[in-house]
C-alpha cells in the first residue's frame, strides 16, 4: 500500500467515524428531550396530586407546563419517525438538501422544551413560597392559641413588680388581704370609743 492510498483509506475511516459521532450525538440530543420531558410530565403530575393546586394561577400553569413537555415528547418522536425517511432518500440519493420539516420539529421540540422547564420552575417557585407563607401563619397562630406554663409564671411573676415602688407595700398587703382591713378598722373604731 502506498502513501497517497494509507492517507486517503484513513481519510475515509476518519470521516466515517465522524459522521457515526456525529449521528450518535444528534440522536443522545433527541433522546435526552425525550426522556427529560416525560421526567417533567412525570413530576408535575407528582406534585399536582400530592401538594394539590392553590388557585386558578397554578393550575393554569401546571396545564401549560405538561402540555408543553407532551408537545415536545411527541415532536421528538416525530423526528425519529422523520429521520429514518431522511437517511433513506439520502442513501438512495433523492435528496440531498436540508428538510425543513426536520429543521421546524427540532426547533418545536426544543422550545416546548424550555417553555415546559420555564413553567415548571415558576410552579416549583410559587409551591415553595406557598409551603412558606403557609409555615409561617400555622407557627404565628400556634404561638398566639398555646400558653405554656412557663409563659404563665412569666406573666404572673411580673404582677408583683408594683410592690417595688417605695411606700407600696402597705397598700398592696391591706388591699391584697381583704380580710385584714375590716378587723384593722373596726379595732380601731373599738379603741376609738
Amino acid at each position: 500500500m502506498t502513501e497517497d492510498e494509507e492517507k486517503q483509506q484513513k481519510g475515509i475511516e476518519y470521516y466515517s467515524a465522524s459522521v457515526g459521532a456525529w449521528y450518535a450525538t444528534a440522536l443522545e440530543y433527541d433522546k435526552s428531550l425525550l426522556v427529560l420531558s416525560a421526567g417533567g410530565i412525570g413530576l408535575l403530575i407528582t406534585l399536582l396530586t400530592t401538594i394539590g393546586v392553590s388557585s386558578v394561577e397554578s393550575f393554569i400553569l401546571y396545564i401549560f407546563a405538561i402540555i408543553s413537555f407532551i408537545t415536545c415528547c411527541f415532536s421528538v418522536l416525530a423526528v425519529f419517525r422523520f429521520n429514518k425517511k431522511y437517511i433513506e432518500n439520502l442513501l438512495s440519493g433523492k435528496t440531498s438538501a436540508r428538510d425543513p420539516l426536520l429543521s421546524t420539529l427540532d426547533t418545536a421540540s426544543l422550545l416546548s422544551f424550555g417553555i415546559g422547564v420555564l413553567f415548571a420552575a415558576i410552579i416549583g417557585i410559587a409551591v415553595a413560597f406557598h409551603s412558606l407563607i403557609h409555615k409561617e401563619i400555622k407557627m404565628s397562630s400556634n404561638k398566639d392559641s398555646v400558653q405554656t406554663p412557663q409563659s404563665r409564671e412569666l406573666k404572673k411573676s411580673f404582677n408583683g413588680a408594683n410592690n417595688l415602688q417605695p411606700g407600696a407595700k402597705k397598700e398592696s398587703s391591706e388591699s391584697s388581704n381583704p380580710q385584714k382591713t375590716p378587723k384593722t378598722v373596726k379595732q380601731s373604731s373599738q379603741k376609738k370609743n
